[in-house]
C-alpha cells in the first residue's frame, strides 16, 4: 500500500533562499490541503502513515532544507527563513490556503508562518513543539553537539535516544538507523547550522502562541522535553519527542481534529 502511495504522487522541487526543497504531493486538489513538515534529522517520511485517505484531501510533504531530498542551504541561516520558505512553497503550488501539520522544526515553522501570514492558514497541527528557548544543561547539550557531528553515525545514536522514548527504539530499532543514514549523508557544517539555526538561536514560541489567531491544536509526547503549550489546546499522547512516529494511532485521530477545525473556522 505504502509502496503504490508513493509512486502514484507527485514531485517536485520549489527553489528558494533556503535551497531547493523537495514535495511530495498526494492528491490534485488545490483546495485547502494538509501540509506536512518533518522535524530535525528526520525527513517526510515521517508522515507516511498518514495519507490523503486519513482527510478525503490533498496531502503535501515537505522535505525541509537539508534533509531528505532537499538540497544544501550552503549558508549560515534563522529559523524565520523557514517561514518565508513555507510562503514560497504554497506559492509556487499556488494553494491560496491551507491545514499545517509541523513537527518540532515543522511546527515552529507552521507558527511562525502562521502569525506573519493568518490568512493563509486555516488551521495548525503542531507536533511536539518546543515552546521555552533552550537553557542551561539543556543549551549546553545542544552547542556540544555541534563538535560531535563530525561522528554522524554516533551522534545520529545519541540523538536518537533523546528523542524516541526507550519503549520506542526498543521495538523500533531501525528509527536510529535510519538517523544514522540521514545524517551520514550530509556535511558536518550543514548539521551543524541546523542546530544553531532550529535548536540554539530561536527564541521561545510563547510569545508568538499569544499572537496566533488562527485555530491550532497541540500534540505533545508524555515524556517529551518540550512540555505543553500555553493559550492553546493541547493533547498528550504516548511516547517521546516525534509523536507521528510513537503515537500513530493518537496522532491519525489528531489530524482529523485538526482538519475539523479548518472546517468549523469561520
Amino acid at each position: 500500500m505504502q509502496q503504490r502511495r508513493e509512486a502514484e504522487m507527485q514531485e517536485q522541487t520549489v527553489s528558494t533562499e533556503l535551497g531547493q526543497i523537495a514535495v511530495a504531493i498526494e492528491g490534485s486538489d488545490r483546495e485547502l490541503p494538509l501540509v506536512f513538515m518533518h522535524g530535525i534529522f528526520l525527513d517526510r517520511t515521517l508522515w507516511a502513515a498518514y495519507g490523503s485517505d486519513l482527510t478525503a484531501r490533498t496531502h503535501i510533504y515537505l522535505d525541509m532544507p537539508a534533509h531528505g531530498q532537499s538540497s544544501h542551504v550552503g549558508r549560515d541561516w534563522q529559523l524565520d527563513e523557514c517561514a518565508t520558505l513555507l510562503i514560497r512553497v504554497l506559492d509556487a503550488l499556488e494553494i491560496t490556503d491551507c491545514i499545517a501539520i509541523g513537527h518540532s522544526w515543522g511546527s515552529m515553522t507552521a507558527l511562525r508562518a502562521a502569525v506573519s501570514f493568518p490568512e493563509r492558514f486555516r488551521a495548525l497541527g503542531l507536533f511536539n513543539m518546543p515552546v521555552q528557548r533552550p537553557s542551561g544543561l539543556r543549551r549546553l547539550g545542544f552547542v556540544l553537539q555541534k563538535q560531535l557531528v563530525r561522528f554522524p553515525r554516533f551522534y545520529a545514536r545519541q540523538a536518537a535516544k533523546s528523542l524516541y522514548s526507550t519503549a520506542t527504539l526498543r521495538l523500533r530499532p531501525e528509527y536510529a538507523l535510519q538517523m544514522q543514514n540521514r545524517l551520514s549523508q550530509r556535511p558536518p557544517q550543514e548539521i551543524r547550522r541546523v542546530i544553531d539555526a532550529v535548536l540554539l538561536q530561536p527564541t521561545g514560541a510563547a510569545r508568538l502562541l499569544q499572537k496566533l489567531t488562527v485555530p491550532a491544536l497541540a500534540v505533545v509526547g508524555e515524556t517529551d522535553f518540550v512540555g505543553q503549550p500555553p493559550e492553546i489546546e493541547s493533547i498528550v499522547v504516548p511516547g517521546g519527542h516525534i509523536s507521528p512516529h510513537e503515537a500513530v494511532d493518537e496522532t491519525r485521530a489528531a489530524i482529523q481534529k485538526i482538519a475539523g477545525l479548518a472546517i468549523a473556522a469561520p
